[in-house]
């Protein structure tokens, strides 16, 4: 019945509900080799009731069973995203200790269809439409063989083989939009409803792997390159960039298409900030930054040596004079630059925001870009932006 590895070691989250239970019961009846993880938020007064049913249930199948307590106040706020950070945080620490090969999930074919509708309602840009396979969450291989089955399939092979299990009642309930897409549109579908709207996903995704294919070729920050996308490519692109900051980054359409207007205005600089992340168009190119990080750093060099570091690298172990520095200039300290910095050109003192400003030094990058500062306190060096910078062989001062 389930087409999984019976050389491998699997960890199954169980809730307790039908859904686990059944894949609970297959697994054992199929003899594979797998402990339990459940964990109890102690958001339901039922929830200690079902803790303690299913650990009589693996003390007589002889079963494993690892608990996560969570006895910490999760309050209202994102309260979904809280759970699924401590659930998968856990599963992640049973990986690590015990060797497990995967963690099984038992989603089935209501929750894949539950989540295509929601996704399509709510017009997510998402990564997959419905619900994958085969998923790596935290590090951790995920795998879900129970999404050929239905809800109403898994409650029938429950009470036909007296496997025990408990109802969330809150599953029952109109409250929120996945229960009303459930029970309103979900569980009337026949089979027929259903292979269409699974035809869809498919076609969905289908369209979605193209896009990511295209997408994949960009390299580069250069807003041109965006601009030559279509609007869905384009949106797509930029959530893709976002994530490289913050893994569950998401965007609308209408902020997407906002930004789009941005990228082809001929603003120099202009930032705007999407899901506590700050977008800054310089110039021609672009990034994504977390909101309000300070960059602030200071290397103090005593004598001629090679620094290397997330800023810059450097090699004064040689003549340092093309970075116009003499022996007499030690101590060396190299630090990012300043709001008020001034450097003294040809006898007169320029203000290096100016200076930014002549080079086109994208506005990410002034608050990190180093100077050179000697003994007596004066900026000896600043480094020149160059769009498109190569580091050549030998080089002895370069910004990363």
């Amino acid at each position: 019945m389930l087409n999984l590895d019976k050389n491998l070691k699997y960890l199954l989250a169980c809730s307790h509900g039908p859904d686990s239970m059944a894949l609970f019961y297959m697994l054992k009846e199929e003899g594979y080799n797998f402990a339990v993880a459940h964990v109890n938020y102690h958001l339901r007064e039922e929830s200690n009731l079902e803790q303690q049913q299913l650990e009589a249930y693996c003390d007589k199948t002889g079963v494993q069973l690892f608990v996560k307590d969570v006895d910490e106040y999760l309050g209202n706020n994102n309260l979904e995203e809280k759970c699924r950070v401590i659930r998968y945080s856990f599963f992640k620490e049973l990986v690590n200790k015990n060797g497990f090969d995967a963690v099984l999930i038992a989603h089935n074919q209501d929750d894949l269809i539950e989540t295509y509708l929601m996704q399509k309602r709510r017009q997510n840009l998402v990564q997959f439409f419905g619900i994958k396979e085969k998923p790596i969450i935290f590090d951790v291989k995920i795998i879900r063989p129970l999404l050929s089955y239905s809800k109403q399939e898994l409650l029938m092979f429950c009470d036909l083989n007296k496997v025990e299990y408990s109802i969330d009642k809150t599953n029952l309930e109109d409250v929120f939009l996945r229960n009303k897409i459930r029970h309103q549109i979900v569980e009337k579908m026949d089979k027929r409803d259903r292979q269409k709207i699974l035809k869809e996903v498919d076609e969905e995704n289908a369209k979605l792997a193209i896009i990511n294919e295209k997408i994949s070729q960009i390299k580069s920050d250069k807003c041109e390159e965006y601009n030559r996308l279509t609007d869905e490519e384009f949106l797509y692109a930029l959530v893709n960039k976002g994530r490289e900051v913050k893994p569950n980054f998401t965007m609308s359409r209408k902020q997407g298409l906002e930004i789009r207007k941005i990228f082809k205005s001929d603003k120099a600089n202009v930032s705007v900030n999407v899901d506590d992340l700050t977008l800054v168009k310089s110039y021609d190119s672009f990034q994504f930054v977390k909101q309000n990080e300070e960059v602030n750093f200071s290397y103090k060099i005593t004598e001629p040596t090679v620094l290397d570091t997330e800023y810059f690298y450097l090699d004064f172990t040689g003549d340092a004079s093309n970075r116009n520095v003499s022996k007499n200039d030690y101590p060396l300290v190299i630090r990012n630059a300043k709001p008020n910095d001034v450097y003294l050109i040809k006898g007169y003192e320029k203000q290096l925001r100016r200076l930014f400003i002549d080079w086109k030094v994208p506005v990410t990058l002034r608050k990190r870009w180093p100077v050179i500062v000697n003994k007596d306190g004066a900026i000896i060096y600043v480094p020149r932006y160059q769009k498109d910078f190569k580091k050549e062989d030998n080089c002895n001062f370069y910004v990363k």
